[in-house]
């Protein structure tokens, strides 16, 4: 319970805040975010971003492991502007290959599903680094392609990522992600740095995350704040 009325309270001071931060890269991938861990036999999720005003992110996935070295997975982002008069959808597929128990590439596909917004391929190299047996880092490297990452005149988008995370047990985890994009071409416009602070408890088969993105480049294209809510359990 006391947790929970923490939990409760953290939600309570972050809805002051507003507006997505992320760059969309971010979110062109079948889990929620950065996850170096092995996917479980058969697991669903379902999510919400918010600025807790007119502006919603909707994710749905399901994923699962195919064999020993490859999951696979699915997931549907809906976004929602202005109260739900203005909707974009999209889709994302995709594969991870396991080389040994902590490190993976990654291939996701991604397609608009409205709103012209495009599609776009995007490549992960993951890895996980345990530094003492209660604290890991997980580092991303990725390169997305296409106009649906890239913009119409853009070539390639680039983002790297580095999670510090501190291990309390097996049921709850304290992480810090900092991320970094920008595309070839536009790097001046576009180039975002976001700080997301993130809390995760596992009950049982189902771990629920919190998370805060603080876009640190104080300018229009990333000076944002959301906060978001997971909820993934295996079966």
């Amino acid at each position: 319970m006391r947790f929970l009325r923490i939990v409760l309270f953290a939600l309570a001071c972050l809805c002051v805040q507003n507006v997505f931060a992320l760059d969309r890269i971010w979110n062109m991938r079948y889990t929620f975010g950065p996850d170096a861990r092995p996917s479980p036999r058969f697991a669903a999720g379902i999510g919400m971003r918010s600025d807790f005003g007119s502006n919603m992110l909707f994710p749905v996935n399901i994923m699962g492991s195919l064999s020993k070295d490859w999951d696979l997975g699915v997931k549907v982002d809906m976004y929602t502007y202005n109260q739900l008069d203005d909707i974009e959808a999209s889709v994302d597929f995709g594969a991870r290959y396991r080389l040994g128990a902590l490190r993976f590439i990654e291939v996701d596909g991604y397609f608009g599903l409205n709103r012209n917004n495009g599609s776009a391929v995007v490549l992960t190299y993951g890895k996980e680094h345990y530094i003492a047996k209660s604290f890991s880092n997980t580092y991303e490297a990725r390169a997305g392609f296409l106009d649906g990452v890239t913009g119409e005149d853009g070539y390639v988008k680039f983002a790297v990522g580095t999670i510090p995370t501190l291990h309390f047990g097996k049921s709850f985890l304290c992480m810090i992600e900092i991320t970094s994009s920008a595309s070839a071409g536009h790097l001046k416009d576009d180039f975002m740095v976001d700080i997301i602070p993130k809390m995760e408890i596992s009950l049982g088969a189902t771990r629920v995350r919190l998370e805060f993105d603080i876009g640190v480049m104080q300018e229009d294209n990333n000076d944002q704040k959301s906060i978001a809510l997971y909820v993934m359990t295996a079966f």
